[in-house]
C-alpha cells in the first residue's frame, strides 16, 4: 500500500490533493470536525480516481468473481484509508515540525562570556563559556524542553504538570521544580548532574533514544555519564558549594584533575594553556576568582600544584608540577 504512495510518479499527485483538502484551513490547525470533513473528502477523492483504474463488473459473476470482487473493494479502502491517514500524518507532523521551528531560541557564548537567560515559564538559566542552548518561548506538549551543548546552572520553575527536560546528547535530565548544574560538553568525554535542591532524574539513552539506565539525584548527589564507556553512575559531593559560587564566576576544585581546570581556565580566558607531562599528573585544591587577570590566576593555579608557568607568543605552559616533589 505505502508503496504506490511513496513512488515519485504518485507523490505529486498525494501532495495535490491533500493540499486542495487542507488549503481552506491552512495554517491554523485543524479542529475534530473540520479533521473528519477532511478525511471524509480525501477519501472520495482518492476512491474516485482509483475506480476510474478498476474495470467495471459484468452483471452475471461466477461465486468466484463475486468474492474477488468484493476482496478487491475490501484492499482498496484499506488502500485509501491508509493513503488518507498517512498524508493527513505528514502534513500535521510537517506543520508541528515547521511550528516547533518558528518559536525555537537558541543563545550561544563565546569562549570568556557568561550570560543569564529566564526563560517563558519563570525558569532561570545561567550558561556558561563556550556553551550553547536551544529552547522554546512557549510550552510544547507536555514538555518545557531545552538543548544543552556546554555547561549551565538551572533554577527551575516549579510546574507538575508540565516536567523540564535538558537533553545533551545521549543524556536526558528530567525534573519538575529544582536547582542544579549540568556539564555537557559535546566534545568533552564526562559529562556531570550536580543537584543543589530537590530531586533530579538523569537517564542515559541509546542512539534510537530508548531509556537504558536511569539514576535519581538529590541534594549534594552527582550522575557521571562516561561517554566513550557508555556508562550513567552516581555518587556522593561533600559540598555543593562550588556549583552556587560558579554562577558568580568563582572557580573551585577539591582534587580536580588539573588537565580539567586548565580546559575551564581556557573557556573562561580565552588563552591557549599547555601542561607537561608532569603538571598533567597533578590534582588541583584551591579556588579561583574568574574577573581577576588570568596572569594571577595561573600563577595561583602554578603554586597550588608546586608548577612554574612561563609566557609563549601562543600563550602560557606549565612546567613541572607535583609529581617532582
Amino acid at each position: 500500500m505505502f508503496v504506490l504512495i511513496g513512488k515519485k510518479e504518485n507523490e505529486e499527485i498525494f501532495d495535490y490533493l491533500i493540499a486542495e483538502v487542507l488549503s481552506e484551513n491552512a495554517p491554523e490547525p485543524l479542529d475534530e470536525k473540520q479533521e473528519d470533513r477532511a478525511i471524509i473528502k480525501l477519501k472520495s477523492i482518492l476512491l474516485s480516481e482509483i475506480r476510474t483504474q478498476i474495470p467495471s463488473v459484468k452483471e452475471k459473476k461466477s461465486p468466484y468473481k463475486i468474492a474477488n470482487s468484493w476482496l478487491r473493494i475490501a484492499a482498496l479502502w484499506l488502500l485509501v484509508g491508509s493513503a488518507t491517514m498517512f498524508l493527513l500524518f505528514r502534513h500535521f507532523n510537517d506543520s508541528y515540525n515547521a511550528q516547533i521551528k518558528q518559536h525555537t531560541k537558541q543563545l550561544v557564548t563565546q569562549t570568556g562570556q557568561r550570560k543569564f537567560i529566564q526563560l517563558f515559564d519563570g525558569t532561570k538559566v545561567w550558561l556558561y563559556p563556550s556553551s550553547t542552548i536551544k529552547f522554546s518561548d512557549q510550552l510544547v506538549n507536555s514538555y518545557r524542553e531545552v538543548m544543552l551543548d556546554g555547561e549551565a546552572f538551572f533554577e527551575v520553575a516549579k510546574d507538575k504538570k508540565h516536567p523540564f527536560i535538558i537533553h545533551s546528547g545521549r543524556i536526558q535530565t528530567e525534573v519538575v521544580g529544582t536547582s542544579f548544574n549540568v556539564k555537557s560538553y559535546s566534545k568533552q568525554n564526562i559529562y556531570k548532574v550536580t543537584v543543589v535542591t530537590g530531586i533530579v532524574k538523569v537517564s542515559m539513552l541509546s542512539a534510537k533514544k530508548e531509556k537504558l539506565s536511569e539514576v535519581i539525584l538529590k541534594p549534594k548527589q552527582q550522575a557521571i555519564y562516561n561517554n566513550s564507556q557508555a556508562s550513567l553512575t552516581d555518587k556522593s559531593v561533600t559540598t555543593i558549594d562550588p556549583i552556587i559560587k560558579k554562577r558568580d564566576g568563582i572557580l573551585s576544585y577539591d582534587g580536580t584533575p588539573v588537565p580539567e581546570v586548565v580546559a575551564d581556565f581556557r573557556r573562561y580566558y580565552n588563552q591557549s594553556i599547555e601542561l607537561e607531562n608532569k603538571s598533567a599528573t597533578c590534582l588541583c585544591y584551591g579556588e579561583f576568582d574568574t574577573s581577576k587577570p588570568i596572569d594571577i590566576v595561573l600563577q595561583q593555579l602554578a603554586a597550588a600544584i608546586g608548577a612554574t608557568v612561563r609566557q609563549t607568543d601562543k600563550g602560557y605552559t606549565f612546567e613541572g608540577g607535583c609529581s617532582e616533589k
